[in-house]
């Protein structure tokens, strides 16, 4: 087998070898749009290893961060078309071409624990969820979705002790088109740019800050493009859909295909509690920074997800969401 080339990878994590597999070869590049540092990278890093070793001979896994290969808005349709074989998009990116991707945007789910959130994403709801991505998007989900953990807000000259305070910022919000109702009930003016214009917009004033989470902060360093406040709101739970294009995935024998989604569900739940470990630590770390850091009281989430709430089915509709889907989504989230 060729040299695994996981670039960037920091650590390779030691894994359990399964009888050999006997197919030719097959070059399977994973794109990714973060960086090496970036928690989604370094989560990757055991399962592609474990894959590495598992299928000796078989798959020549290869990594490529930092939107080497393609920009995360591109993943998709180039899973999709076969140009490349893996990647694992922020459930953002999809919610366009599936609207019900965009279920953890509606006001239901603001200020929600993760516990709450893995109701809805691990039970049947989110079995219904995937198999629709599947259909719609021409790939395979290889198991649970990766998490990344909750957004925070984060301004630039502006303090936000509490959801009032950002009344009439412009912020770069990431999300589905039923995030930007939220953001309108601040008062924000809500934009879309590439994660990359990020750093420049923030330094020329064009953006106030932005919507994103601890780790991205920090992976970025974006306290020197003059963030200097972060409110913590859980208004947002972002996560990663680990998909191969259907191209690539019925090219693979049955036994190579068993062995992938065996290795995705050897790895998740690690990668999972690394994401929120790590999401502590780049809390901390932004801090000592020079980002001021507030968490916004339970009861004041609370009473937004109220205000929030008359407005869902109108969101619902707008964005062409199915309003049984939301319905069982909504009964699961009661239960």
């Amino acid at each position: 087998m060729k040299l695994l080339r996981t670039l960037g990878a920091a650590t390779l994590i030691a894994a359990t070898a399964v009888p050999a597999l006997e197919a030719e070869e097959m070059t399977f590049r994973i794109t990714l749009n973060t960086s090496p540092n970036h928690v989604r990278n370094i989560a990757l890093e055991e399962f592609v290893t474990k894959l590495s070793e598992r299928t000796e001979g078989v798959l020549d896994v290869q990594v490529f961060p930092s939107g080497q290969l393609f920009k995360g808005t591109d993943v998709p349709k180039a899973l999709a078309q076969g140009a490349v074989e893996m990647g694992v998009p922020i459930v953002n990116y999809i919610s366009s071409v599936v609207p019900n991707a965009g279920l953890l945007d509606l006001p239901m789910l603001f200020g929600r624990s993760v516990d709450e959130i893995h109701k809805i994403t691990d039970g049947p709801v989110g079995a219904e969820l995937t198999a629709e991505i599947e259909a719609k998007l021409n790939v395979k989900v290889i198991g649970p979705y990766l998490d990344l953990g909750h957004g925070s807000l984060f301004t630039t000259e502006t303090p936000a002790a509490s959801l009032s305070d950002l009344d009439g910022l412009r912020l770069r919000v990431p999300g589905s088109p039923s995030a930007k109702v939220r953001y309108t009930a601040m008062g924000v003016d809500s934009v879309a740019i590439s994660f990359a214009d990020v750093p420049i917009a923030l330094a020329q004033g064009s953006i106030d800050g932005l919507m994103t989470t601890h780790e991205t902060i920090r992976s970025a360093k974006l306290w020197e493009s003059g963030l200097k406040y972060a409110l913590d709101t859980q208004g947002s739970f972002l996560l990663y859909i680990p998909m191969i294009g259907k191209p690539t995935w019925d090219k693979l024998d049955a036994e190579v295909q068993q062995v992938i989604l065996d290795t995705w569900a050897d790895t998740v739940g690690g990668a999972r509690e690394l994401a929120a470990t790590r999401q502590e630590d780049a809390r901390a770390e932004n801090i000592a920074n020079g980002i001021e850091a507030v968490q916004a009281s339970p009861e004041e989430l609370a009473a937004f997800r109220e205000e929030l709430l008359p407005l869902q089915d109108g969101v619902v509709e707008t964005v062409r969401m199915d309003p049984d889907f939301v319905a069982r989504a909504a009964a699961a989230l009661d239960e």
